[in-house]
């Protein structure tokens, strides 16, 4: 089967922008043809990706993958123009240029963001093409909510808008795939037929996210002892990562207890001023690390944090730091609500505190702490079993490609 991704993002581009390449990738795997329709790599910058320059098309084979760039506008600030000018000016280009993929069976849109699925909607009109849209986040809804745009009637007329364009994107694919439960329970609630939706969990690159012995030396190097609690990932605003500081005061009795931070964002300012005034000498900020340095740096934590500020959009999203800590098999404290809580709790890889709430994440920690190292080491490792045999790139690609071979099928009704 000839299978056409449309997606924004793509290899070079790192942070969750990884995914569709590592979707292509295992596709490609179970002996599908793959090419893929994206924009050229500036994310999560703004900037072009060293090597590449705008220009009207450039082909690359990239692992096996054929891969097809059409121009945008490189943005990622938080001016709400400069960030619609990105995703429409990419949606435009690869609906003009479909001409380059007709005679693939099936596209997979990649739905982050939802204009992505224009191009496929005019393929499907054109050319007869069906189309399987997966869904990363809820649209209009992440916009919404985010800092991008301020409420007002302009506001509200956008939302309006890309509601009526969501509802005509899932009337036209032949199937919808979400990366968590309640986002099946939303997008049921706005109209779409439930038989039309299910579940498809992400999974991460198994090559690269994998239980790893811990290195001494590179403890040594951070000056890692101790009980060391880790975040490693992004420090956005809607990872509410005070909490974690917050728990700290009331963990004063364990004197051997570390916080650290590997990574970086746009709180990290903020919370290591935050961190130096109410916890100083107790948490360590590593910096931004490279995705193999971070896999390298999981296993020197006794335990890893997962956190997400406690807002209704963010209880239906699954973030990917779920699923590669538990293919790494870690232990796991999270500060969490909704889908992502309830899978944390499912894999019984560790405890749960809800979001913003500092006694209940301290009194998580206590009892990892008080668990012991055997027995730690005892719940990642059935967070990796759990990982294996429901979250993994065997179960999601084979379900993936059944709603592509399926739409192929009902092709003729199209």
């Amino acid at each position: 089967m000839r299978i056409g991704i449309i997606t924004q993002w793509y290899d070079p581009e790192g942070g969750s922008a990884v995914l569709p390449g590592i979707i292509s990738r295992s596709l490609a795997a179970l002996g599908h043809e793959v090419h893929v329709l994206t924009g050229f790599p500036n994310y999560p910058s703004g900037r072009l990706s060293p090597g590449y320059r705008i220009r009207p098309y450039q082909f690359e084979m990239m692992n096996g993958i054929s891969v097809h760039r059409v121009p945008l506008v490189p943005n990622h600030d938080r001016s709400a123009i400069g960030r619609a000018a990105n995703y429409l000016s990419f949606a435009a280009s690869a609906a003009v240029r479909l001409d380059l993929l007709r005679k693939v069976d099936v596209w997979l849109v990649y739905s982050s963001p939802a204009t992505v699925a224009l191009p496929a909607i005019v393929a499907r009109r054109l050319h007869g093409r069906p189309y399987v849209t997966l869904i990363e986040d809820l649209w209009p809804d992440t916009l919404a909510e985010s800092d991008y745009v301020r409420p007002g009637r302009r506001t509200d007329l956008i939302v309006r808008s890309l509601h009526r364009f969501c509802d005509a994107a899932y009337r036209s694919a032949s199937s919808v795939a979400v990366i968590a439960p309640g986002m099946a329970d939303i997008l049921a609630s706005r109209g779409v037929p439930r038989d039309k939706i299910s579940v498809v969990y992400n999974w991460v690159d198994e090559r690269v996210f994998r239980p790893t012995a811990p290195d001494p030396q590179l403890a040594a190097t951070f000056g890692l002892n101790g009980f060391v609690v880790m975040y490693a990932g992004s420090m956005g605003n809607l990872q509410g990562l005070d909490v974690a500081v917050d728990a700290l005061e009331y963990l004063a009795d364990i004197p051997d207890l570390t916080l650290v931070f590997a990574g970086s964002g746009v709180e990290e300012a903020r919370l290591r001023e935050r961190a130096a005034r109410y916890a100083p000498g107790r948490v360590v900020f590593l910096g931004q690390q490279p995705i193999e340095r971070m896999v390298e740096l999981m296993p020197l934590g006794d335990v890893q944090l997962i956190s997400l500020s406690d807002q209704p959009f963010l209880r239906s999203i699954m973030p990917s730091k779920v699923q590669s800590t538990l293919a790494c098999g870690r232990p796991i404290v999270a500060a969490l609500a909704g889908d992502a809580a309830r899978l944390v709790d499912e894999s019984g890889a560790g405890f749960v505190a809800p979001p913003g709430d500092a006694p209940a994440l301290a009194d998580a920690i206590r009892r990892m702490y008080e668990l012991g190292a055997d027995k730690r080491e005892e719940l990642g490792r059935g967070g990796r079993q759990f990982y294996l045999e429901r979250l993994s790139e065997r179960v999601g690609s084979v379900a993936l490609a059944r709603h592509l071979e399926e739409a192929v099928t009902r092709r003729p009704n199209a």
